[in-house]
């Protein structure tokens, strides 16, 4: 089959180039002053579950993203700390006019752990594996879009989209596109084989994590400093802050924001504060359409940034698109508790009893900081309108933020399908306004606040000058990207 392939040049200069200047130069360290291997990283994390697995097709959270992306695995890309995408097993990609059709060409020099060649084998047979899982695969929303992929040479693979999407290397950068070896994706999913910078030498689900350097390592040079990790899971704020002041762990993620100060008073500690996509998610799709419409003016946004994330943030729109996606747009979301009371009463709701479901990551300090806009607003405390409290990291793409968040029920799946497959940046923009527009309209989604990525560590821990902001812990990768003074 003869198909017309350009290469891609997208809005952040798609990078496929593994060259070490290239690779220092994204990550924020100069050739002149690259570190050193050595010594032992310590950090804990949240997002650990007694359930967590090697196999990808589960969701997971930080604690295991950044043990097995982070860690363990490759992914075909990889996004850098500067937000460009580059090569990680891939060595480059082209794409059709249509973007429909993807060429990817492989790195020759990778072995998985164990000693088993990566080879174009090695991706197809992975692909599958999530195409097979269906919907009950974590990684639907990545591969739902593909009609078909082949091996187009041993270093070369083939995917055919359904319809062109002009984002999709970056969906291959995602934390569930691990690679595994063909024909012993099982045991490599039971015992944690990759080809990543560090192998397994302990794991216990929900608990720990411990990796050794890999020796003669394909990156050697340019990632991987430390020779030993280890990651303690650590589900409360309090606790990963106690741990880190009592000189047992080197890092904590996820700093409370209001233990943030403290830190920062500390002289042999360093916070960073990082600003990002991730954003605080009100979620009323269980409740009335009219109370959803009615929360987005109930919010006091400012209130919540300072009182809730003790300013570590900034405000948003109630669209998932985020400050650090190139068509981010702010529009005029405001907080009108007298407004909002009074489409309350017309809809027959005043004084509601409204039921906040928070998850297990969001600070305390974020709750109690939304109840007086609300109670001024004419809701209730109580469980007549189940609302659910959440953080989203966000995403690398428009189209990719979109993933997942009802977009059939708010009318736009057909908006996001066209605006996925337009190459024309002007073209691009104006549909991404309107898919934003008909999102906040439309959605039972409230996004009040933008939240910063809270990470501290000690002074014993160096990071590169530039600091990824997709998600926490530098993309949660910090384990390839950081090094010991």
């Amino acid at each position: 089959m003869s198909v017309s392939l350009s290469r891609t040049t997208d809005r952040r200069k798609l990078l496929t180039t593994g060259l070490a200047a290239g690779l220092f130069a994204a990550s924020g360290v100069s050739i002149a002053s690259r570190p050193r291997v050595g010594g032992r990283l310590r950090a804990a994390l949240p997002g650990a579950a007694m359930t967590d697995s090697w196999d990808a097709r589960k969701g997971f959270g930080l604690f295991m993203a950044a043990a097995a992306q982070g860690a363990v695995f490759d992914c075909l890309t990889e996004v850098a700390a500067d937000g460009t995408l580059r090569g990680e097993l891939a060595t480059g990609w082209e794409a059709s006019r249509d973007a429909k059709l993807w060429v990817f060409d492989l790195r020759g020099d990778v072995r998985f752990h164990d000693g088993t060649p990566f080879d174009a084998a090695s991706v197809v047979e992975t692909v599958r594996l999530h195409l097979n899982a269906g919907r009950s695969g974590a990684a639907w929303e990545i591969v739902e879009n593909i009609d078909s992929i082949r091996a187009s040479g041993p270093n070369q693979v083939q995917f055919h989209l359904k319809t062109g999407n002009a984002d999709f290397p970056y969906l291959l950068s995602d934390r569930h596109m691990i690679i595994y070896p063909a024909g012993k994706i099982a045991e490599a999913m039971r015992e944690g084989i990759g080809t990543g910078l560090y192998r397994v030498a302990r794991f216990e689900p929900g608990e720990r994590f411990l990796g050794w350097r890999m020796a003669d390592h394909y990156r050697d040079g340019s990632a991987g400093w430390f020779d030993q990790i280890e990651f303690l899971a650590t589900e409360s704020g309090g606790d990963r802050f106690s741990l880190l002041t009592a000189g047992r762990v080197d890092a904590a993620a996820q700093v409370d924001p209001f233990l943030a100060n403290t830190l920062s008073t500390l002289p042999d500690f360093t916070l960073s504060s990082i600003s990002g996509n991730q954003h605080v998610v009100l979620d009323a799709g269980q409740a009335d359409p009219k109370v959803a419409q009615v929360l987005k003016l109930a919010v006091d946004r400012d209130s919540l940034l300072l009182k809730g994330l003790n300013g570590h943030g900034h405000i948003g729109h109630d669209s998932p698109v985020g400050p650090f996606n190139q068509y981010y747009e702010t529009t005029g979301a405001r907080f009108d508790p007298s407004e909002a009371r009074d489409l309350l009463n017309k809809a027959g709701f005043e004084g509601v009893g409204l039921g906040l479901l928070a998850l297990s990551s969001v600070p305390e300090s974020l709750t109690r900081a939304l109840w007086p806009s609300l109670l001024a607003a004419g809701f209730g405390s109580g469980h007549d309108q189940q609302v659910k409290l959440r953080l989203s990291s966000g995403r690398a793409t428009e189209d990719w933020a979109f993933a997942n968040r009802r977009s059939d029920q708010a009318g736009i799946a057909g908006l996001r399908a066209q605006a996925r497959a337009e190459l024309d940046p002007s073209k691009r923009a104006a549909l991404y306004s309107e898919l934003q527009a008909q999102f906040r309209n439309q959605s039972a989604v409230v996004i009040p606040v933008f939240a910063n990525f809270l990470q501290a560590m000690t002074t014993r821990i160096i990071t590169p000058a530039l600091v990824g902001n997709l998600w926490p812990m530098d993309n949660a990768r910090f384990a390839e990207r950081w090094w010991m003074s």
